[in-house]
């Protein structure tokens, strides 16, 4: 007889609210299990076994100083933690505690059936919050995926439907790009239940995330221009850019501020804090870059100034009092520039193979595919081609933010996509010759299969 409550982002934040303990108690719950959170709720844990609940906590974030005296604390971070992976996040967690119960629970055929239908839903837990795909987290994944590519959430397959994709081509990029945005917009636009509620199987929640998804892009789209365009203005004094973004506005969603954190710390390749202003505090997420641990680093230096403060390595969050953020400024600058190596934060693209031109075939693709699923800690091959030349460059999208050209190298064509390279086009000089980065995929037409290039970036061949 379970019952449950997702934090709203906009009014309850992140986390376990004393609120929520306090209405568990009135509804006679005795247990209370936290999923993804739970480490730095000291207070609401103490609070809860007051009122008579036994408590669990899972979670993956980091280990503030002080942990809560709950009746078990699972996180692969503790000091005496002896788990073999630790970089699992709390979708996998809950898993590891569902196959524990599993099997006092269900006989093992039943037990096997059911663990393996859950998978796909461990899967988006895993690459939605960016979990290096590597050790375990590679297996959940490829099962994973088989998992939805067969089905087993009716829910994950009516999003699917709405947003037009194949289920039998899915891939963690589809995850990652596709359904983990129309999931993530419950929570950002409105109330993460629509997202839960889906995956519980009301299909019809499957066009509401769609829609919300739809809100979400274009409300995003004129925050990032106010964003960079902070940025781009405190540029004007100092080194640009600093070792670390802060920006904030009263205008922004709490839902998504870390759009914006994103954004930034990946076009300046710098940790990033973006900020809603609210009446007494603000709301921040952040965002990392490069392999700085921003959440360490915000809890040494400005941890003492927050109301709440959480996260792992590369994304957290806190809020900060009012009162507080003239020294919080003060300080995080300060900081910023003792602890900060920009010089270790130069954005260099690795390549991992250079190809000649005879091996650019759909065989050699199909190889590649071998290496999946790709990801964080285990990204898609990067791959270099020499001396190649340009021709007739089209805009596509419906800015004309991409572009789309053959590209000719040792006598042979092929087609090439560049997304978000739109604005340089006129750079492009179809009489010069490049070396191009890219990866490769197959492009399916009317049955009919082609190799086409991903090209991430390029530069004048030497």
């Amino acid at each position: 007889d379970a019952h449950y409550a997702l934090p709203h982002r906009e009014k309850d934040g992140y986390g376990l609210k004393d609120y929520f303990v306090k209405r568990f108690a009135k509804e006679g719950v005795k247990l209370l299990l936290t999923v993804d959170c739970g480490t730095s709720n000291v207070a609401e844990v103490e609070l809860a076994r007051e009122l008579g609940m036994e408590v669990i906590v899972t979670d993956h974030h980091s280990m503030p100083d002080e942990l809560p005296q709950a009746y078990a604390l699972v996180n692969p971070h503790r000091t005496d933690s002896k788990y073999p992976f630790p970089d699992i996040c709390g979708s996998t967690i809950a898993y590891k505690l569902v196959t524990a119960l599993s099997r006092e629970l269900m006989g093992e055929r039943e037990r096997k059936e059911y663990l393996m239908k859950q998978l796909s839903v461990v899967t988006l837990g895993i690459i939605g919050d960016c979990m290096p795909l590597i050790d375990e987290n590679r297996v959940l994944v490829k099962y994973g995926l088989k998992s939805l590519r067969d089905g087993h959430n009716p829910g994950l397959v009516a999003l699917l439907e709405v947003a037009g994709l194949e289920i039998n081509k899915v891939t963690s990029f589809t995850i990652g790009f596709q359904l983990g945005p129309r999931l993530n917009a419950a929570g950002r636009m409105d109330k993460p239940d629509h997202a839960l509620e889906l995956i519980l199987g009301n299909l019809d929640k499957a066009e509401v995330l769609n829609h919300l998804n739809k809100l979400r892009q274009e409300m995003v789209k004129g925050y990032l221009e106010e964003a960079v365009a902070m940025v781009e203005k405190k540029s004007a004094s100092g080194g640009f850019p600093p070792p670390l973004l802060l920006v904030w506005s009263k205008k922004w969603k709490a839902g998504l501020i870390g759009l914006i954190a994103a954004h930034l710390a990946e076009t300046y390749n710098r940790p990033a804090i973006a900020m809603q202003e609210r009446e007494a505090e603000f709301v921040a997420s952040c965002r990392s870059a490069g392999d700085f641990d921003l959440t360490s680093f915000l809890r040494n230096s400005v941890g003492k100034l927050c109301a709440t403060l959480g996260g792992h390595k590369m994304a957290g969050g806190f809020t900060l009092p009012k009162k507080q953020f003239e020294p919080f400024v003060d300080q995080l600058r300060k900081a910023a520039k003792k602890h900060i190596k920009t010089e270790s934060l130069t954005d260099v693209l690795p390549i991992d193979c250079e190809l000649q031109p005879d091996e650019l075939t759909l065989e050699t693709c199909a190889a590649m595919r071998k290496l999946e699923p790709f990801g964080q800690g285990n990204p898609e091959p990067m791959l270099v081609l020499r001396n190649a030349r340009i021709l007739s460059i089209r805009p596509v999208g419906k800015t004309g933010e991409h572009l789309q050209f053959p590209v000719e190298c040792g006598g042979k064509k092929h087609a090439a996509i560049a997304f978000r390279m739109g604005q340089h086009a006129d750079k492009i000089d179809p009489e010069r010759s490049y070396d191009i980065a890219f990866t490769m995929e197959v492009n399916e037409w009317n049955g009919s299969k082609k190799l086409q290039l991903k090209v991430v970036d390029m530069k004048r061949a030497e």
